[in-house]
């Protein structure tokens, strides 16, 4: 008995020991800032243990297990055990993006991976971070994309360049804007004034001061010819042509050709249209549900809207029945 007794014990001992003692995969280091030395530390977040001495001015914030530190005007990185991995040797760095940092020294840009080894030359004027498995760079005026072995997959030839997203990037030659794909061939050649990014399968673009909408493979869905659009709401967009305002779908189909003087987006299937400063609703058909006679109206919320009628306000429902008088 006395044995067993024994045993037990000393089992709760070492289990207590062991769940107290931290390995150094277990430690898990944070940030601290030393008032006296007007800079920053790290600490183990469980035991309070000083990692690193304070001494880095300015930090990031912790990304893919790393935040970048600086000291002396020059950046690395610090792992979340609180090691200093990457040097503090570089003038400017971006973020790790896909296990990969673009880094930069006397003006000039490369790579390095999450150990500190220099992937790509620092050798480029320019560059941005790893997306999709390529990075815009900028040689001479002129950017074009690498892959993570240097390789220069687009060459520069571009007068801006974007991140790949969904397998397109944005490009610019001289002022207009086009798209290509992860090999380079233009599936949007450059021709547009502006472009605003892809939502929901369609582009936002202005060509010769006139806006539409264009899909993915630069088809002009919704030609070019407005003042303005907005953005899609609900499946519509607000669309502006000679001061008069309509909506069109995602086909191009004008629903509500421009005839409004003011209009807010569609909401809750709904949308706040005035003429005349009047104002009422239409629905998603086009179709006046609620006539243009009241001087003010909030757009619906579950399914109610504010009103005021001449000097009196109220609240009414979808079908424009007065609910509730407001004082």
């Amino acid at each position: 008995m006395k044995k067993l007794t024994f045993i037990i014990t000393a089992v709760v001992f070492f289990s207590y020991l062991f769940s107290n003692c931290q390995t150094a995969e277990h430690i898990r280091a944070i940030p601290f800032y030393s008032k006296e030395h007007h800079s920053f530390g790290f600490k183990d977040s469980v035991s309070g243990k000083q990692l690193i001495a304070p001494k880095y001015p300015l930090i990031g914030d912790f990304k893919q297990d790393l935040i970048s530190v600086s000291q002396a005007n020059k950046w690395g990185f610090v792992n979340n055990r609180g090691k200093e991995i990457i040097a503090v040797e570089y003038d400017e760095i971006l973020d790790f993006t896909e296990d990969v940092c673009a880094v930069s020294k006397n003006k000039k840009w490369g790579f390095i991976d999450k150990k500190g080894k220099l992937i790509v030359p620092i050798k480029y004027d320019n560059a941005g971070p790893f997306s999709e498995g390529q990075a815009a760079i900028e040689l001479n005026d002129k950017w074009g994309y690498i892959n993570k072995s240097g390789k220069e997959i687009i060459p520069p030839v571009y007068d801006n360049a974007w991140d790949f997203k969904n397998g397109i990037a944005m490009i610019r030659m001289g002022k207009k804007i086009g798209f290509i794909d992860r090999f380079g061939f233009e599936i949007i050649p450059p021709k547009f004034d502006e472009v605003w990014a892809f939502q929901e399968g369609l582009a936002k673009v202005v060509s010769n001061f006139a806006y539409g909408f264009i899909d993915s493979n630069g088809k002009e869905i919704i030609p070019c010819k407005y003042d303005e659009v907005a953005e899609f709401s609900e499946e519509m967009a607000r669309i502006d042509l000679n001061y008069q305002i309509g909506f069109v779908n995602k086909k191009g189909y004008e629903v509500v050709p421009p005839k409004y003087d003011d209009a807010r987006s569609f909401n809750q299937g709904y949308a706040a249209v005035s003429n005349n400063g009047k104002w009422g609703f239409i629905d998603i058909t086009g179709a006046e549900v609620i006539p243009l006679i009241y001087k003010y109206v909030t757009d619906f919320d579950q399914g109610t809207s504010t009103v005021m009628l001449e000097d009196e306000v109220f609240i009414i429902n979808t079908k424009g029945e007065r609910i509730i008088k407001k004082p």
